[in-house]
């Protein structure tokens, strides 16, 4: 009986190992209160960068007087902040926040080319809106968004190019 045990055990554990490690893989949703951001890409000046996040439905209703907040950030290579906005998603729905090359006013890369290298960032979180926005404690699961970086031709709107896999960052508290 205790070598079945065991085994059973030891059967568990193997799984558990695979099931996580596989599960590594997707780190494009967000749930709860997470951050992530794309790598760098190119922008020429007769394109435009889209983020876009898709309300993911969890199977149930979010919590009273609370729904989905998404921030969306657009970075240059040195770090610099070209574009911010935020807005709320709901279950099944999704939102866009857009960076045409007129939004950036000094590109810091090779402006002789009409070229800079850009980075989105998208942070998902709850938000009440019976506090007026205010984030409220997480409810596991209740606030998932699938984040995209697109680049299109601003003239045609033909996609060049789409970003799914992200990098998790940290948030930081302010005190």
């Amino acid at each position: 009986m205790k070598p079945l045990i065991i085994a059973c055990c030891t059967m568990v554990l193997a799984c558990a190992v695979f099931l996580t490690v596989g599960a590594g893989a997707q780190t494009a949703i967000l749930a709860n209160s997470q951050y992530v951001t794309f790598g760098m890409v190119g922008l020429s000046s007769s394109q435009t960068a889209r983020l876009n996040a898709f309300g993911l439905p969890t199977g149930g209703p979010i919590i009273a007087g609370a729904s989905c907040g998404v921030t969306f950030d657009f970075y240059d290579a040195t770090g610099k902040s070209l574009k911010t906005g935020s807005t709320t998603v709901a279950q099944g729905d999704a939102v866009n926040f857009d960076l045409a090359w007129t939004d950036i006013t000094a590109p810091t890369s090779n402006t002789t080319t009409n070229r800079v290298e850009i980075r989105g960032t998208v942070r998902a979180g709850l938000v009440s809106t019976s506090t007026g926005g205010t984030p409220v404690t997480p409810v596991a699961g209740s606030c998932s968004v699938l984040p995209t970086l697109e680049i299109f031709d601003t003239a045609t709107g033909q996609t060049t190019l789409v970003l799914q896999q992200t990098t998790a960052l940290s948030q930081v508290i302010p005190l």
